[in-house]
Parts: structure tokens; C-alpha cells; sequence
């Protein structure tokens, strides 16, 4: 069993330091490299269950083809207008990592 959850341990401690930085919440970054420094942004807030749905239409409705992926959040920007797409009940880090694209564009 000691052995077992050994390697548990070991194999989410790996997972967990092969992250990208992105998609770490603690992650610092350069926040020097901005595409604008000055965007509107409009935020959706959608039940969970709708978020998928909402972001894949509106990536379509943008031309943009939609994600192919599961999503939990999504934003679309131009140069100074952003749109944010969340649930009703995001985390700070959704909600962080979407606000990051209205202003670094595609960063990962």
C-alpha cells in the first residue's frame, strides 16, 4: 500500500511540474509583452452546462472555425475590445487566464 501511494505521489508530482506555465495559477509572467494596454471588456456569464455551447458558437459566429476541445471558459479579442465567456461561478484563475488573452492575445 506505502508503495502504492508512493507512486501516486511520484506520477501527480511529475504531472504537476510538466505544467505549462499557463495553466498554472501561481505562474508569474511577463506582463511587459501586451498587445494593448487599454481594452473594453464585455463578460458573459452563462450556467455551466452552457459554457461549451456558448464559447463554440461564438467562436463560430467569429469565423473562427470553434475549439475541437473541451473548454470551462473562452474569450475573443481585437485590438481593444475583448468578450469573456465564463459560468455563472468561475475561479479567479478562469476568469485571470481569460482577462491575460484580452490583453496578451493568443500567449499559449
Amino acid at each position: 500500500m506505502k508503495k502504492a501511494l508512493a507512486i501516486l505521489l511520484a506520477v501527480v508530482s511529475l504531472s504537476a511540474a510538466g505544467k505549462e506555465d499557463w495553466a498554472n495559477p501561481e505562474a508569474p509572467f511577463n506582463a511587459r509583452t501586451l498587445n494593448t494596454e487599454k481594452s473594453s471588456i464585455t463578460w458573459l456569464r452563462v450556467d455551466k452546462n452552457k459554457v461549451q455551447e456558448t464559447c463554440e458558437a461564438e467562436s463560430k459566429k467569429r469565423r473562427l472555425g470553434g475549439f475541437g476541445y473541451t473548454v470551462y471558459a473562452c474569450s475573443f479579442w481585437e485590438i481593444n475590445t475583448c468578450t469573456i465567456i465564463t459560468s455563472n461561478t468561475p475561479t479567479l484563475h478562469d476568469l485571470g487566464h481569460e482577462m491575460r488573452h484580452c490583453f496578451q492575445g493568443s500567449f499559449h
